[in-house]
């Protein structure tokens, strides 16, 4: 069976399971098979715009979502969830929901829904972009890529690229992405500016009012959003000196606490993959004063978790009993 097969074999019995009720029950029977643990659910945008190259999970799928883990789950803020990890007190089924970056629909998209049904969140802010038209590294590749009017470039990978249309577009993005990831911080800012002046886009009104203002950030916590830090530039953390992860770390706890009044606890590590924070960077996290940081390494997390690695990612379906038969899924066969 191809992949294509298997979506829609997926799909098709979500459904059934949906429709009979024996979702929730599967979704009961998941949390007795791998004992004391929770999940972090991640998100980054959640709009209407359909833009592919800004992709969203769409407000009513959002929805959907939320709905469900209102019914069948137990949402608690992600520190709680660590602490009651440590101290043996986890509730069955338990899940905390967190955001990336600070994209400002999470503040008129996602909040209101997650007031509507009480669910407390944790937002990782990347305090650089925050009130300014300046965006995170990568979403400066996908605009150039989205508004150029050249039909090729020389990419820094060694190769002439087509961009005539959107579908080789969204490819080369994920290419560019995909190399500019594997350098040295420095090495991505020269390659990245090189494509960004062979791509000649460089009206940035586009991101104005993209990201959270200073209001806006107050204006979540009203709404029951913890806030946690994400680095002033979100810059891959592995790749900078020792000097400037402290900075960025340290930097974006202060932005926080200067301008909300609390000092974040929870941190988010910038891309999150293994090879992108090491145990010195970990350490820089702990004797910053956050109690916990997390990756975007899949997986459960229990007591023997460690706190400043902790597991988080989707799924992020849109099609409602297939997230829950993936949520219910992941619970049972997810590494610990």
């Amino acid at each position: 069976m191809n992949g294509t097969g298997r979506a829609s074999f997926v799909r098709a019995a979500a459904t059934t399971l949906y429709a009979t009720e024996l979702l929730r029950p599967l979704s009961l029977a998941a949390s007795w098979t791998t004992g004391p643990s929770f999940q972090i659910l991640s998100y980054h945008r959640v709009n209407d715009d359909n833009d592919p190259f800004f992709p969203a999970v769409p407000t009513e799928a959002f929805a959907g979502h939320m709905a469900w883990l209102a019914r069948a789950w137990h949402v608690w803020p992600l520190e709680e969830l660590v602490w009651a990890a440590s101290a043996g007190r986890l509730p069955r089924r338990a899940v905390a929901l967190t955001f990336d970056d600070g994209y400002r629909d999470n503040l008129t998209h996602a909040a209101p829904v997650l007031a509507r049904h009480g669910l407390p969140a944790t937002i990782f802010l990347a305090t650089g972009f925050i009130g300014t038209t300046a965006v995170p590294w990568f979403d400066r590749v996908a605009q150039a890529l989205k508004a150029t009017t050249r039909g090729a470039f020389e990419a820094p990978w060694g190769e002439r690229v087509q961009v005539r249309t959107t579908t080789e577009r969204l490819i080369a993005l994920d290419r560019a992405l995909a190399y500019l990831k594997t350098l040295a911080h420095d090495d991505l800012e020269r390659r990245l500016a090189a494509i960004l002046d062979q791509l000649a886009v460089t009206d940035d009104t586009f991101f104005s009012n993209v990201m959270l203002t200073w209001h806006d950030v107050r204006a979540l916590r009203g709404f029951g959003f913890s806030l946690g830090a994400h680095t002033v530039t979100h810059p891959l953390l592995s790749r900078v000196s020792y000097e400037r992860a402290e900075m960025e770390i340290l930097s974006s706890r202060t932005a926080i606490e200067s301008a909300c009044g609390e000092r974040p606890r929870t941190f988010a590590y910038p891309n999150g993959r293994p090879e992108d924070y090491t145990p010195a960077i970990q350490d820089l996290v702990r004797r910053a004063g956050f109690t916990c940081a997390v990756t975007t390494r899949f997986g459960l997390n229990t007591s023997a978790t460690s706190p400043y690695e902790l597991r988080r990612g989707g799924p992020w379906e849109r099609d409602l009993p297939t997230f829950g038969l993936k949520l219910a899924f992941q619970r049972a066969i997810a590494p610990r």
